[in-house]
C-alpha cells in the first residue's frame, strides 16, 4: 500500500513538473520577446529573412546574434536552476513526509482531561535549580497557568538512527512547520544539506551550534529555509498577517527532545534587515532584560505575554517572501516536563 502511495505521489509531481515546465518556458518566451523585441526582431529576421538580410548592417547583425545568443543561454541557465531548487524541493517534501510517517509522534492530551495528577515542581518557586540526581532542573514562572497545555512526545529511537544529529523535534501551530531538528559543528552545513545529509539547496531545519538542547540556555536559536513549496520555515512567514495573529490557539510552539518535552509561547514577530543581533546566545555585554525589551518592542502585533529575566526563550529565523529581509519569532517557556 506504501509502495503504491509513493508511485501515485511521484506520477503527480511529475505531472505539475511538467505543467510548471511549460508554463514558465512560454513566459521566459513572452519576457524576451517584449523586453528586448528590437534585437530579437533584428535577430530572427537575420536568421530567416532573405530580402531584408541586406537591409541590416553588419554591426547590426552582430549585435542580433549577440542578443539573441546571450538571452537564450541565460533564458535556459535561469530554467536550470528553477528546475533544480523546484526538484530539490520535491525532494525534501518526501523526505519530510517519509520521516513523519515512520516516527511515534504524540500530541499529550489534555491533563484534566487524562485524569492525571500534575507533580508540583521543586521547589516552590520555579528556577533554576538541581534535581535529586543532581542535574539541572528549570520550571518556568507560568508553570501553573499553562500545565494544561499539552505537550508534543516523540520517539527519538529511529530519527537518531537515520541521523546522529538530531536534536529534538519542533512543531509550530498554525503553520506546516512539523519537523526533526538537527545540529552541526557550525551554522553552514545545514543550509545545504537534507536530514539525510545529502547535498538540497533547501537545507533541512537546523539548531544553532552554539545552543544546547538539554538545558535550554536563554536564547535558544533554530533556523530553516523559506522554501516556494511551504517547507522547512516557508510557512513562518504567515505569522506575520491577521490570518494566524487573529487566533491565540496558534501562539503555541511544541518542542520535543530526547531528555525533555516543552511547550513556548509566541511573544514577537517581526521582519528586519539581517543582522545578528537577535541570534546573541552571551549577554555579557547587554542586559537580558534589555534584549528581551527590544525583541518584544519589535513585534508587529501585541500578542499580550510578559517576558522577564526569569524566562528562557526560543527564537526561529529564516528569510521573508523577498529574500531580502529575515522574518524573526520569538516565544518564551511556560512548561516543560523532564523524561
Amino acid at each position: 500500500m506504501y509502495f503504491f502511495k509513493i508511485f501515485y505521489l511521484g506520477i503527480v509531481s511529475l505531472i505539475k513538473f511538467v505543467i510548471k515546465f511549460f508554463k514558465y518556458f512560454f513566459i521566459g518566451l513572452y519576457n524576451i520577446i517584449t523586453l528586448i523585441p528590437k534585437y530579437f526582431v533584428l535577430g530572427i529576421i537575420y536568421i530567416f529573412g532573405k530580402k531584408e538580410k541586406k537591409k541590416i548592417s553588419k554591426q547590426n547583425k552582430k549585435i542580433s546574434f549577440a542578443i539573441v545568443g546571450t538571452t537564450f543561454a541565460i533564458y535556459l541557465v535561469c530554467v536550470f536552476l528553477i528546475s533544480r531548487w523546484y526538484v530539490q524541493g520535491l525532494k525534501i517534501k518526501y523526505l519530510s513526509n517519509d520521516i513523519i510517517n515512520s516516527t511515534d509522534i504524540i500530541e499529550k492530551e489534555d491533563k484534566d482531561n487524562n485524569n492525571q495528577t500534575v507533580p508540583e515542581p521543586e521547589p516552590e518557586k520555579p528556577s533554576d535549580n538541581t534535581s535529586e540526581n543532581n542535574a539541572p532542573v528549570y520550571y518556568p514562572n507560568d508553570y501553573w497557568d499553562y500545565m494544561n497545555v499539552p505537550f508534543m512526545e516523540v520517539n527519538f529511537t529511529e530519527l537518531l538512527k537515520k541521523n546522529p544529529d538530531t536534536v529534538g523535534w519542533i512543531k509550530v501551530d498554525g503553520t506546516k512547520v512539523n519537523y526533526p531538528i538537527v545540529q552541526a559543528e557550525d551554522n553552514d552545513y545545514y543550509l545545504s544539506h537534507a536530514f539525510n545529509k545529502r547535498s538540497n539547496a533547501g537545507g533541512w531545519v537546523f539548531a544553532d551550534y552554539r545552543v544546547d538542547f538539554k538545558d535550554f540556555g536563554r536564547n535558544t536559536i533554530i533556523y530553516g529555509h523559506n522554501m516556494n513549496n511551504k517547507t522547512m520555515f516557508g510557512s513562518i512567514p504567515n505569522m506575520l498577517y491577521s490570518g494566524y495573529l487573529n487566533n491565540s490557539n496558534n501562539y503555541y510552539i511544541k518542542i520535543s527532545t530526547p531528555t525533555s518535552n516543552t511547550v513556548w509561547k509566541v511573544f514577537s514577530v517581526y521582519t528586519i534587515e539581517p543582522e545578528v543581533y537577535y541570534l546573541k546566545t552571551n549577554f555579557r555585554t547587554e542586559p537580558y532584560d534589555k534584549f528581551l525589551n527590544t525583541l518584544k518592542g519589535r513585534s508587529v502585533y501585541d500578542f499580550g505575554i510578559d517576558v522577564t529575566t526569569d524566562d528562557k526563550i526560543l527564537t526561529l529565523s529564516t528569510c521573508d517572501n523577498t529574500g531580502t529581509k529575515r522574518v524573526a519569532v520569538h516565544a518564551k517557556m511556560i512548561n516543560i516536563e523532564y523524561k
